[in-house]
């Protein structure tokens, strides 16, 4: 799947990535909980001897706990209930897979901000952030989803409300660490879809909105699973339930907590520094202005020297927290900043990338994409 492209990020903002905790539920109750469309997923119905269906659970589970780790500290990020005949992929086009055609597209989304503020919107320009009016989860379905689709040929056929998937991240969403408590609506939805060969999809799309007192941030981010018509509906139900119930590993969560409440202090006492340092550096000047004019533009120059190198640390800040890598277009000499999901990364005019792990692959060879010319990215991270 494609995504537009997102430059230089100076600020922290969040990108829903897991939610819900680890509770004290035994392993039986969490994978026998409900989907959004009442079945039970962790049994299958058995039937007697006069054809009846019993409630009689199966005594082998269907289910077995996916990890998925964080590359930067080796932590433990979450699990995740998915039948246990799938298969987890760290490399390919697929995060999972499993028998009878069924095929699952790892979450990607986008991250945006705006202002009304003409001088916070500069600010975030010059920065290179994603700058767009907010659109609502219907006009970005109308508006990014539905012209992918109609790009291919798929079609969607029913989008229904996710409730629980939405709480899933809301919870998540206040477990992190934040400075300022700024309102923020969480929302998620199914997008069932058909492709010409009959071939089912659904993506399960999660989108925020948070507001600040001159600012909102905005974004989304989907998932998709696909399977012949034949085995969609079983496998829709195994995948609602594996997001229904992933658990976050409390641990890693205050491992991520504890950095972002360090880095922000720490970059908060070098700004008060910076700042009175400055004050006494104009007292100073001011005094000496008349004798010493030739040694107030010398600190001068030291100031502006000193701002500019802090302007890249706190990139590298930004980079860390939000989970961001910088990549290089040879060709243009523009670089930008992406997820790190993938080893190798394309983009083509259109400020459009994708990424694959499979070194072989090439863009321009894949009859999906090669509409387009892609030119391959470098990785470009500060030293």
């Amino acid at each position: 799947m494609m995504k537009i492209i997102q430059k230089v990020a100076g600020f922290a903002i969040v990108t829903l990535l897991l939610s819900s905790c680890m509770q004290g539920k035994s392993e039986k109750e969490e994978l026998n909980l409900l989907t959004e469309n009442g079945y039970a997923v962790n049994s299958e119905n058995t039937r007697s001897s006069n054809g009846n269906t019993t409630i009689e659970q199966e005594k082998v589970p269907r289910l077995k706990y996916f990890y998925n780790t964080d590359s930067r500290n080796g932590l433990v990020t979450e699990r995740i209930p998915f039948p246990k005949d799938w298969q987890k992929h760290t490399n390919g086009e697929f995060a999972y897979t499993g028998p009878n055609g069924i095929k699952v597209y790892g979450e990607r989304g986008m991250n945006y901000a705006y202002s009304n503020d003409p001088t916070t919107l500069q600010l975030y320009q010059s920065t290179g952030m994603q700058v767009q009016y907010p659109l609502s989860i219907e006009q970005v379905i109308d508006q990014v989803f539905v012209p992918y689709g109609n790009s291919i040929n798929r079609k969607i056929t029913k989008i229904f409300p996710l409730n629980q998937i939405a709480d899933f991240y809301k919870n998540f969403d206040a477990m992190l660490f934040k400075v300022d408590q700024n309102p923020k609506q969480i929302k998620a939805l199914g997008i069932e879809w058909i492709d010409p060969d009959g071939t089912k999809w659904l993506t399960i799309l999660h989108h925020y909105v948070e507001q600040g007192s001159n600012h909102i941030y905005w974004g989304y981010a989907g998932s998709a699973i696909g399977a012949p018509s034949a085995y969609f509906e079983q496998a829709k139900i195994d995948y609602l339930n594996g997001f229904i119930n992933r658990q976050v590993n409390p641990q890693w969560v205050s491992t991520m907590n504890q950095q972002t409440e360090y880095t922000i202090r720490k970059s908060n006492e070098a700004h008060a520094q910076r700042e009175a340092a400055f004050k006494r550096g104009v007292a100073d000047r001011q005094r000496q202005y008349e004798a010493n004019l030739e040694l107030r533009d010398k600190n001068q120059q030291q100031w502006e020297a000193s701002l500019d190198a802090n302007s890249q640390r706190q990139e590298r800040i930004s980079d860390y927290i939000l989970g961001k890598t910088n990549v290089k277009d040879q060709n243009t000499g523009e670089r930008y900043k992406i997820d790190p999901t993938n080893d190798h990364y394309w983009i083509n005019t259109h400020g459009e990338y994708v990424g694959s792990d499979n070194y072989k692959y090439d863009p321009n060879k894949d009859d999906f994409i090669n509409n387009r010319t892609w030119n391959k990215l470098e990785m470009d991270n500060w030293e």
